[in-house]
């Protein structure tokens, strides 16, 4: 009874795993988590997003400076005159006659003055705006460069990956041709084979191990290239060799997503807000003024300070400004008009690069399933050769042959299986796929 209670309990714990298990493995893959961390450590150290950053700061102090324009203005102010003549007139007093003086010699005035604009037709309301348009524009500029940094350290990344492979690759066949060398010599000694056959191998190793140190080098370059990115300065941290070409989507794409686009409209809103503060520098403004200070020249003793104050409503009207504000709504057309067809071509620009990107897909996937099968004949070829060649039936050359025809075949499997990736990539790229 024990023993079928434990069955039934391992049999419901199994109905219950299982689809939890089906369910992981059936998740899309993702990206390798190197990679998301090195994404991240270029966000935060490239320059290029700093200095991005900066220009976001810089607008958002923009519209803070745009809305003191809904601020009063408190302003000290003193001053000094000496004025001649001075206006006087003579009274009769106590049988006398007294000068009396309407202002002084000598005029002070001593003042705090306050401005306050009431109402300007929403003058100052456009150039907020405008200034908030323009947060979200340095934002989604910022975005985009990250995304573009983003998508070249991801291509950095992967080259380095299938380098790596490529290296594997390159390093088998000189281990072989290295085996073949020795097994040449062997028979040479023995008289069972020729220099000719000797010297053959040796060429044709030295060609590979020259192929080894170019692509060697290439590798050390694309590490001083990432680390340029990210800010690091060591090298060979990235083993990877086997990556998961469903990674990047090949179709989900949406063009409406791409921020080079949405640069554009930002641009656009920008525009339209330059057009209504153009125009409405023909409006009026209210504005209210009060001063409060110490002053002379008030009648009768107009030499002594006394203290003043004075409240006020003012309306400024242009009239003549040398048709400045035309102009400037001219300009601001002009610029709405010219982005407009700035956004129409970089449209046709991007579903462009779209279909093309999703060609480049298409065929690359074709060729490499050719090449898949040129590797598995290369192999067979290569079993085929070696047995002939123990059996004295074919000659060094034609097992060198079969040898070079393995290698060109897995080498030119990597390269379209990067080349495939490198489509995908740039495909996301042009939807603005967040894949870090």
């Amino acid at each position: 009874m024990r023993m079928n209670r434990k069955i039934k309990r391992g049999g419901l714990f199994l109905a219950v795993l299982l689809p939890v298990v089906q369910s992981l493995c059936g998740q899309s893959p993702t990206v390798p988590s190197q990679l998301s961390d090195l994404i991240h450590q270029a966000v935060t150290n490239y320059p290029k997003l700093k200095e991005g950053n900066e220009y976001v700061k810089l607008s958002q102090v923009k519209k803070d400076l745009a809305n003191s324009l809904y601020m009063p203005i408190l302003s000290g102010e003193a001053s000094y005159r000496y004025g001649k003549p001075t206006p006087s007139i003579a009274f009769p007093i106590n049988g006398q006659l007294e000068e009396f003086s309407f202002f002084p010699e000598n005029n002070y005035d001593f003042r705090l003055a306050l401005t306050q604009p009431i109402y300007d037709f929403g003058r100052t309301q456009a150039s907020v705006n405008k200034s908030k348009s323009d947060i979200v524009s340095a934002k989604d500029n910022l975005e985009n460069s990250t995304n573009l940094l983003a998508y070249e350290v991801a291509q950095v990344y992967f080259g380095i990956v299938f380098l790596n492979k490529s290296l594997e690759v390159q390093q088998e066949q000189i281990n072989l041709l290295d085996s073949n060398e020795n097994f040449i010599s062997a028979k040479l000694k023995n008289g069972d084979a020729l220099k000719y056959d000797l010297l053959s191998t040796q060429v044709r190793k030295n060609i590979a191990s020259n192929r080894l140190v170019d692509l060697q080098t290439l590798l050390h370059k694309q590490y001083q290239l990432l680390n340029m990115m990210t800010g690091d300065s060591t090298f060979d941290y990235i083993h990877t060799k086997q990556i998961d070409d469903k990674v990047f989507a090949a179709n989900e794409v949406n063009p409406d997503n791409n921020l080079d686009i949405k640069l554009i409209q930002d641009k656009l809103t920008g525009a339209a807000w330059d057009i209504k503060i153009a125009k409405r520098g023909w409006l009026p403004s209210v504005v209210a003024n009060a001063t409060v200070g110490y002053k002379n020249g008030f009648v009768p003793d107009v030499n002594k300070l006394l203290f003043n104050y004075n409240l006020g409503v003012g309306l400024n009207v242009p009239i003549f400004s040398a048709v400045r504000p035309n102009y400037q709504t001219k300009i601001a057309k002009i610029n709405l008009q010219a982005n407009t067809y700035s956004l129409e071509s970089q449209k046709l620009s991007l579903n462009k690069d779209i279909l093309q990107a999703q060609s480049d897909i298409s065929s690359t996937e074709q060729k490499l399933q050719n090449y898949k099968l040129q590797v598995a004949q290369a192999e067979e070829a290569l079993n085929l050769a070696n047995a002939r060649y123990k059996g004295g039936v074919i000659t060094n050359l034609e097992l060198l042959t079969a040898q070079t025809n393995l290698q060109d075949s897995r080498l030119g499997e990597i390269q379209l299986e990067y080349n495939l990736l490198l489509s995908k990539l740039a495909l996301n790229r042009l939807g603005s796929v967040k894949f870090w």
